[in-house]
C-alpha cells in the first residue's frame, strides 16, 4: 500500500490569523501534469497511476484554537485520509501527532472536507490511503 503525503502549513501573525499551504513537490508536479494533458490522453493510457491527491482550494481553513495560542503550542501533524474511487475521504485518523490532541482535532476536522481526486491504477480510479501534513506555528 503506497501513501502520499502533502503539507499544509498554518501561522498565526500577532492577532491576525494566516494560513499557509505547501503542497509537497511532487504533488505539485503531478497536477501540473494531469492540469496540461489532454482529456483523450489520460484517458486513452490505461497505465496511467497516480496517487490520491487533495483539492486544497476545498478545503476548510483549520481554526487555531485559542487555548492553543495562549499556550503558545506549535507542532505538525499527519493526518491519514481514506480516500474513495469517487474522491470522497471515508475515513481520517491521526498518523502522527502534533503532541497537542486539540491541534490535531482542528486539523482533522477542517481537512476532512476536503475534496479529493482519487488514487489511479491502470487508468482506473481506486480507493487508497493519503497523508496531509499540516504545520501549526506562531509567529
Amino acid at each position: 500500500m503506497s501513501h502520499t503525503r502533502h503539507t499544509l502549513r498554518f501561522s498565526l501573525q500577532r492577532t491576525s490569523v494566516r494560513a499557509t499551504l505547501h503542497v509537497a513537490g511532487l504533488a505539485l508536479a503531478c497536477a501540473a501534469i494531469q492540469a496540461v494533458a489532454p482529456t483523450t490522453a489520460r484517458a486513452a493510457d490505461a497505465s496511467q497511476t497516480r496517487h490520491a491527491v487533495a483539492d486544497f482550494a476545498s478545503c476548510a481553513k483549520p481554526k487555531y484554537p485559542e487555548a492553543d495560542v495562549q499556550a503558545r503550542h506549535e507542532g505538525t501533524v499527519t493526518v491519514g485520509f481514506l480516500v474513495d474511487a469517487t474522491g470522497k475521504a471515508l475515513e481520517s485518523k491521526v498518523a502522527k501527532s502534533s503532541g497537542f490532541a486539540s491541534l490535531d482535532e482542528a486539523a482533522r476536522t477542517a481537512l476532512a472536507q476536503c475534496s479529493f481526486r482519487p488514487a489511479l491504477e491502470q487508468g482506473k480510479p481506486v480507493q487508497q490511503w493519503t497523508m496531509v501534513q499540516y504545520v501549526w506555528t506562531l509567529r
